[in-house]
């Protein structure tokens, strides 16, 4: 696993919060960096073997599964910066471990990079370090199941409505971008099902479908997305 070419930021000049002791913040320090994604790029792909942990210090993080056979992806969750450990217990263990998902940072994100090296001996050494990793297997496992229930027990209509209305929550903003095949990669179907979708919730007066962008009028807002 490679760092993408992005930009780097001075490491020394930003202030991390992170629940670590001081020793810990300036080892990160002198060992790690600070990547911001001026667009949505591909931090790691399935397969690839990990050399970095990574934290997220701004923005957010999609992972998903691909079938290539099928040449369709399903996001399993999305890292904010509320759970940043979310994206480290997935790619810190040992220099052997692939990562079995994809991960794309959203543009404007900044992702923090940590030796591998030094997270294993962190595992070993650091109470604060292993705090933060079984919160993070916490997390991923709920927001899985929340996943697995939401697509055994609703329908797509109701899985492209909670979509947009959680893109609206986390953008905390009347404008999120998206596209139709971006929905449709999060959900695990086609960009034709999820216009058909679309278009026959606009005819029904749920939301206004405008040129890259979708105005929600269900939940009493109105939000563009």
């Amino acid at each position: 696993m490679t760092i993408p070419n992005s930009k780097n930021l001075q490491i020394d000049n930003f202030e991390l919060k992170l629940p670590f002791s001081a020793s810990m913040v300036a080892e990160i320090k002198r060992n790690g960096r600070l990547v911001t994604f001026e667009k949505d790029t591909v931090v790691f792909r399935e397969g690839e073997i990990t050399k970095w942990g990574l934290i997220l210090v701004e923005g957010s993080v999609q992972c998903f599964h691909r079938n290539f056979e099928s040449d369709r992806e399903f996001m399993l969750y999305e890292v904010a910066p509320k759970d940043p450990s979310k994206l480290s217990c997935v790619t810190f263990y040992d220099n052997e471990t692939r990562v079995n998902m994809l991960a794309v940072a959203k543009q404007g994100s900044t992702l923090l990079y940590i030796p591998i090296d030094i997270l294993a001996r962190w595992a070993e050494t650091s109470l604060e370090w292993n705090i933060m990793v079984v919160q993070s297997f916490r997390e991923i496992f709920e927001a899985l199941v929340s996943v697995l229930k939401s697509t055994g027990t609703t329908t797509m209509e109701e899985r492209i409505i909670y979509f947009l209305k959680c893109r609206t929550e986390v953008a905390d903003s009347q404008v999120v971008k998206t596209t139709h095949q971006q929905i449709a990669n999060s959900l695990g179907t086609s960009r034709v099902v999820v216009s058909r979708i679309l278009k026959d919730l606009e005819s029904r007066g749920n939301l206004e479908l405008l040129r890259g962008q979708i105005r929600m009028r269900c939940f009493g807002v109105d939000a563009v997305l």
